[in-house]
C-alpha cells in the first residue's frame, strides 16, 4: 500500500532479535507514474541490481511502468507488504531521485484478486479492465456515493483496497480514472490493467 517517505531504507531482511520471526513472501510493488512521458525515469536494468543490493532476493521487473516482484520478509503480525512498499519508495528516491507513491501486495493477494475477478462476467478485454490499488479501504459512505453515480458505460466495483473498473470504450475515454477515484474516495491509487496483472502473476 502507499506509504509516506521514511528517513532511511530499512533492509527487508533485518529485524530485531526480540521480534517474532518473519515469514518470507513474494511481493509485488507497483510504483505510481514512473517512465510516463519522460517523467520520473527509472531504468529497469538499473533498478534490478539496486533492489538486490538492498537485500531483496530474485528481483524481477515487468514492463517499463515499473511492476516489481521481490522476495522479502514480512512480519507475522503484519501480513501485508506495507514495509516493502515503504522501502522501495525510499530506494527510488535515494537512487533515482524519483518520488512517487508505491502500492504493494503479496503474491497471495495478487492471486486472490485474479481469482475474485468481480467484473469477469462482463469484462472481455483485459486491456480495458483495470484494477486500482488503493492506499486504504475507503469509508463506506464515500463508496456508496460513488457507486450510486451514473458512470455508464463504465462499471465500478470496490472491494476492500481494490477498485475494479470496466471501461468498454477504452482507456483514453476513461472517466473512472485513478485520479477520479482519489478525489472521491480520499485515497491514493495506482492502476494496472488485467493483462498486466496476469503477466505479473505468471512470474510469481
Amino acid at each position: 500500500m502507499f506509504m509516506a517517505p521514511t528517513a532511511a531504507v530499512a533492509l527487508p531482511f533485518a529485524h530485531d532479535r526480540s521480534d517474532p520471526p518473519a515469514m518470507t513472501a513474494r511481493c509485488v510493488v507497483l510504483p505510481k507514474g514512473i517512465n510516463v512521458g519522460g517523467h520520473n525515469r527509472v531504468p529497469m536494468a538499473e533498478l534490478r541490481p539496486k533492489l538486490a543490493e538492498a537485500g531483496y532476493a530474485d528481483p524481477v521487473t515487468i514492463l517499463q511502468s515499473g511492476n516489481i516482484i521481490v522476495t522479502a520478509e514480512i512480519a507475522p503480525d503484519q501480513p501485508n507488504a506495507d514495509s516493502v512498499a515503504a522501502a522501495v519508495r525510499q530506494l527510488l528516491a535515494d537512487e533515482f531521485d524519483v518520488h512517487v507513491p508505491c502500492a504493494a501486495r503479496t503474491a497471495a493477494e495478487i492471486e486472490a484478486i485474479l481469482e475474485r475477478n468481480p467484473l469477469g462476467h462482463i469484462a472481455d478485454d483485459g486491456s480495458r479492465y483495470l484494477v486500482n490499488f488503493l492506499s486504504e479501504a475507503p469509508p463506506p459512505g464515500a463508496i456508496r456515493e460513488l457507486a450510486d453515480a451514473d458512470h455508464s458505460p463504465e462499471v465500478l466495483h470496490i472491494e476492500g483496497t481494490e477498485a475494479y473498473v470496466w471501461a468498454p470504450d477504452g482507456i483514453k475515454a476513461l472517466r473512472l480514472s485513478y485520479s477520479h477515484l482519489e478525489r472521491h474516495l480520499d485515497v491514493t491509487a495506482t492502476a494496472r490493467n488485467w493483462n498486466t496483472l496476469e503477466r505479473i502473476a505468471a512470474k510469481l
